[in-house]
């Protein structure tokens, strides 16, 4: 089967009028942003069979994931053409989104091969909260075309995985068999100091491999987790876990005493871990020092749950384990908040970095990020380096650390661990 329709103006936004509608009314009732609407043209993929095209925009669409997190949606709309509907999203706020859709793509494209040509292209609609989704649609420029009969799904990052509630509730109650059985899996991505060049730590992220569908995204299964209360339990068995392998590269003498463990969690979690006495249980019990230890939180967890959190901060800050903050510079406010919160370090996004070899003015911004970072008595990674020029630009404009593809992906145990015995090395 092909598309009805394959013109590239044609456009099927109707599965996202429920979405766009309630978008627009959180806007009026809080005075928010009014949101965004990203248009996405992927590069042309012709040539390739028709299922090999369902592959890679499945794939577009699991890398988009990351961009868009945590309120966005993702729909395909046409052939070759995506819709990304943000919330409370200003102008400036969208500009960031869609620079960092266009690098997700470009990734794509870099590290595994796909016969894109040419880059990809991103349309921003800033939508008017006061009209209907259909009228603020046609506001904005945006034609809205009927449904048309197609063999491309429609994927929705916050919706059903699937089209129908049952394929969800049966994915919850996998999920929910994975947690209680310890079948979640974690991989390790390194930070790296750029001044010496070694692995001074690590990333912990979490993974599930559904025994059908395969892998299941982090930003799929982890909201899963919280609406059918497992999240504090899968916070428990992430963090058990970590500490289970600091403990084997420790005793094998793959790390240093001030290797750092960084563990993704969210609020919720956190919460959990302190308040049962989940953290102090695991130090003792594996002999960690909580020094080597992090948790590492969203700067939108940190803003929107500030001040309730406060004491649990500070009774994380009391145990000697770090608390960093993630995604530092996505669009929240939370400056003020880093003047009084007990957090040891920021990991700068992704989104921050520009043409530091070739524009002056990226290197200000970035020597302003440090010089600001530096007087709140922060340390700073940088996420998301790419290249060999960014991480040297990096290190030149006085940058201590920084991740991402340049240096590894994410991985398992056992490479991680192997690479650790090569790259550190003496």
């Amino acid at each position: 089967m092909s598309w009805t329709d394959s013109g590239t103006s044609k456009m099927d936004l109707s599965r996202l009028l429920p979405e766009i509608d309630e978008a627009q009314a959180v806007a009026t009732r809080e005075s928010a942003s009014a949101p965004s609407l990203l248009l996405v043209d992927l590069p042309s993929l012709s040539g390739l069979p028709l299922n090999s095209s369902y592959r890679v925009t499945a794939a577009v669409i699991a890398r988009l994931h990351d961009a868009v997190a945590p309120s966005g949606n993702i729909a395909v709309v046409g052939e070759g053409r995506l819709a990304v509907l943000a919330p409370r999203t200003g102008p400036r706020r969208a500009a960031v989104l869609a620079r960092r859709v266009e690098r997700c793509i470009e990734d794509l494209h870099n590290s595994e091969e796909v016969p894109f040509s040419g880059p990809a292209s991103v349309r921003i609609h800033q939508l008017d909260p006061g009209a209907s989704a259909q009228d603020a649609l046609a506001l904005a420029g945006v034609a809205l075309n009927p449904a048309k009969e197609h063999a491309l799904p429609v994927w929705l990052t916050r919706a059903e995985i699937f089209d129908s509630p049952r394929p969800r509730v049966a994915l919850a109650d996998d999920l929910d068999e994975a947690v209680h059985a310890g079948r979640i899996g974690l991989a390790y991505q390194p930070i790296v100091g750029l001044q010496t060049g070694r692995i001074i730590g690590v990333e912990v992220l979490a993974r599930w491999q559904h025994p059908s569908l395969g892998q299941i995204p982090p930003l799929e299964f982890v909201p899963l987790a919280h609406e059918i209360g497992v999240a504090g339990e899968l916070g428990r068995l992430v963090l058990e876990g970590a500490l289970a392998q600091l403990t084997g590269w420790r005793n094998s003498h793959a790390i240093g005493s001030d290797f750092v463990l960084s563990v993704n969690t969210s609020a919720d979690q956190l919460r959990a871990l302190v308040g049962r006495g989940q953290i102090q249980g695991l130090l003792s019990a594996t002999g960690t020092d909580p020094r080597n230890l992090a948790l590492e939180l969203t700067e939108e967890s940190f803003v929107a749950g500030a001040e309730q959190d406060v004491e649990v901060f500070a009774q994380l800050h009391g145990l000697g384990v770090g608390l960093h903050i993630d995604d530092f510079g996505t669009g929240y406010s939370s400056i003020g908040y880093l003047r009084r919160l007990p957090a040891a370090l920021v990991k700068i996004d992704r989104t921050l970095l520009g043409d530091l070899a070739g524009d002056p003015r990226e290197q200000r911004f970035i020597r302003a990020i440090l010089d600001m970072v530096g007087a709140l008595d922060l340390d700073a990674v940088f996420e998301g380096v790419e290249t060999g020029s960014q991480a040297r630009e990096l290190s030149r404009l006085g940058a201590a650390m920084a991740q991402g593809y340049h240096f590894s992906r994410p991985l398992p145990a056992a490479t991680m661990t192997a690479l650790l015995g090569s790259w550190n090395q003496t």
